[in-house]
């Protein structure tokens, strides 16, 4: 008898000395209320149970494309659906299946494969400015210049976030917060099942996918070379304009210049520019489903404008009339290859972002329109979106978000006093 009364003594006093510490510390009770109160904040945060998750999916879909063999003249493209860098599924572009992720490494996409990582929004610059090209004695970009361009300045920022992030966690408010939301969290195996349930997912996948290829070739990197900077720039121009020219081409100037260099003798050049005007008009369509056709279409015809930065100069008229009835055509439509005597360049509004460990930005030029616009951009790219006017909301909207509810309240308190002022 004294044995087992010892041993329920022993048992009841575990929890009644874990809660006894929980009191007598004073750190694991700020860790435990912090716990409770991000679990409140996420139970109040605005959420619809049968809403989708398609922002929180395709922030972080990798795409891959790879040959089954050295022979193959066209390549395939599997899409990667992930959640906090895990992998769930993968979507086969051409088979239109969803299946388990593949397990180790696969030696045809180690080979031959290219991988497009997500990119992540750092925020959004609204207004644009004019880049000086300094000239041979100043090879590289001014301070000043290689500030505004890439924002450094919000570098400031992604410290406090990563100390927020950390403090959250061993707080234990993230955990609350993540706990309250959990219902309806893409990390949740029934979120997921829910989502690849839908119907129409492939289609919504596979354009979300071929946006992630065409904002490839525009993806400024740090780039602080400044003629370096420049043709890169000048060509990311050309493939920006044609991509609006392939949209609505009113005059059917790419089928007439397609003829014109399939006639030159330029019959690569030709054929890709054609696919590649045929992918963006699907892409426009809602009711076609993408193929690894399209996808390669645009690979093509991006690694070729990188290579010549145009199309072949051996195709331009010799001198004369039609010489410089080309130019006129290809100045109208914002065609012109760059000189390298140009000195400034307009740099227009941008998306910041990050790709891995790399930090750039995607000018507004293709984002701006609904064919090349991904959904997780859509709201950035609104005008007076809270999330484009202030760097601090960029930063924590897009690493911790379960900070928002805060930052929001701070938003509203400063906006009363302004307009009480």
């Amino acid at each position: 008898m004294r044995k087992r009364r010892a041993r329920q003594t022993s048992k009841r006093s575990l929890p009644y000395r874990v809660g006894r510490l929980i009191l007598k510390s004073h750190l694991l009770t700020l860790l435990f209320g912090l716990c409770i109160m991000g679990y409140i904040v996420g139970r109040q945060a605005p959420s619809d149970p049968v809403a989708m998750p398609f922002e929180e999916l395709f922030q972080e879909m990798r795409v891959t494309s790879y040959r089954d063999s050295p022979s193959d003249s066209t390549a395939r493209f599997v899409v990667e659906l992930a959640s906090h860098d895990r992998v769930f599924r993968e979507y086969d572009v051409d088979s239109r299946r969803l299946t388990a992720p593949e397990q180790g490494r696969t030696y045809r996409r180690a080979i031959s494969g290219t991988r497009y990582a997500p990119l992540l929004v750092r925020g959004h610059v609204t207004r644009g400015f004019w880049l000086e090209i300094p000239d041979a004695s100043a090879p590289s970009l001014l301070p000043e210049q290689y500030d505004e361009l890439y924002r450094t300045t919000l570098g400031y920022v992604k410290p406090v976030s990563v100390l927020t992030s950390w403090l959250g966690i061993l707080s234990g408010y993230s955990i609350g917060y993540r706990i309250a939301t959990w219902d309806h969290s893409l990390a949740n195996p029934a979120v997921q099942k829910r989502v690849l349930e839908r119907p129409g997912l492939g289609r919504m996948i596979a354009r979300e996918a071929w946006r992630r290829v065409l904002l490839e070739p525009v993806v400024m990197g740090r780039e602080a070379d400044a003629a370096r900077f420049a043709a890169l720039r000048g060509t990311q121009r050309v493939y920006t304009n044609f991509f609006r020219l392939a949209l609505a081409d009113s005059n059917g100037f790419i089928p007439e210049e397609s003829a014109r260099l399939d006639s030159t003798g330029c019959r690569h050049e030709s054929r890709a520019m054609l696919a590649f005007a045929r992918a963006v008009q699907r892409a426009a369509q809602d009711t076609c489903d993408l193929t690894s056709a399209d996808f390669g279409a645009v690979e093509e015809w991006a690694s070729l404008l990188e290579r010549d930065g145009r199309w072949p100069y051996g195709a331009v008229p010799a001198l004369g009339e039609d010489r410089t009835r080309y130019f006129g055509a290809l100045s109208w439509y914002g065609l012109t290859p760059s000189v390298a005597e140009d000195r400034r360049i307009w740099v227009g509004p941008r998306m910041l972002v990050r790709s891995g460990d790399t930090e750039g930005f995607v000018a507004d030029e293709i984002c701006a329109n609904r064919v090349g616009c991904p959904l997780a951009w859509q709201e950035w790219m609104r005008n007076g979106s809270s999330l484009s006017a202030n760097p601090w909301t960029a930063q924590f909207m897009g690493e911790a978000r379960q900070f928002a509810p805060f930052i929001e309240l701070g938003q509203r308190i400063v906006g009363s006093f302004r307009g009480g002022s």
